[in-house]
């Protein structure tokens, strides 16, 4: 591909693995017990328009402020109407109350901060919880990914890097087969705006040469915006084919096609 490439940054959640039915697990730990029990059908069939490209715009950023939620309808017409000027990656780091849609777990956090569901330690809470019941799903890893994984490590300095807790993120590598794959991991790493001082604190040094750096990951504004404008290579793993897309170097939709694009490095 022409690029010396030195180290390999990849995130977690919909890059390693890819689980397209997971917001059926959150959008049910969101609501439980809650008033808005009776939507969870309702929240699904939106998640799925948006994934589809008809409801709400990937890659940009909304407002996360309490929206009326008198019924599903009224509410999903004022959370379209919640998009958030077209501001750049600085200006985003700025804003208040804000979320950009760069993964589908983005997407399930902006309803539950719209409708008032993750406040408090219950955003932690419904967190946990879903990842709970996505390990108890027994879902296995790609094993042509992991083989191309070890075979890169080989060539590069692979690193997983997570804004998940490593208690989780660890046992849910395990499941997945993916343990003792990557030259480094680095967990609750605070993407983005803390993924440079993770990185440095991991390994001093790591981006004095970003153009010798290639990071992989599924949500653009955590993921690859604050290392792509450092002058780092950037590849989107995405698997919705009809969203708006980010500004990055290259572009995947699975796992296998990452598999793939490690081999040709």
């Amino acid at each position: 591909m022409g690029l010396d490439i030195r180290t390999v940054l990849f995130d977690l959640d919909g890059t390693i693995y890819q689980n397209l039915t997971f917001n059926r697990i959150y959008i049910r730990n969101l609501t439980a017990g809650t008033p808005f029990a009776s939507w969870q059908e309702s929240l699904l069939a939106y998640t799925e328009e948006v994934f589809a490209g008809r409801r709400l715009i990937m890659n940009r950023a909304y407002s996360t402020l309490p929206l009326p939620a008198h019924d599903p309808e009224s509410y999903f017409a004022a959370l379209e109407g919640a998009l958030l000027p077209d501001l750049s990656y600085e200006e985003l780091l700025q804003q208040e109350h804000c979320l950009f849609l760069g993964d589908a777990w983005a997407v399930l956090a902006l309803l539950g901060k719209t409708l008032g569901l993750l406040e408090g330690p219950r955003l932690d809470a419904v967190y946990r919880m879903s990842r709970r019941d996505m390990s108890q799903e027994g879902m296995e890893g790609d094993k042509k990914l992991r083989d191309a994984i070890i075979r890169l490590g080989k060539r590069c300095e692979t690193v997983l890097v997570s804004n998940s807790y490593e208690d989780t993120a660890w046992d849910f590598l395990c499941q997945l087969g993916y343990d003792g794959i990557f030259s480094r991991c680095c967990f609750s790493a605070g993407k983005p705006s803390g993924l440079e001082k993770a990185l440095n604190d991991m390994e001093p040094g790591i981006l004095q040469e970003p153009r010798r750096l290639l990071t992989i990951g599924d949500h653009a504004f955590n993921d690859l915006f604050p290392l792509a404008r450092l002058g780092a290579r950037t590849l989107w793993v995405n698997p919705y084919p009809a969203i708006h897309k980010p500004p990055c170097d290259g572009e995947v939709a699975t796992t296998g096609e990452l598999a793939d694009y490690l081999d040709r490095l």
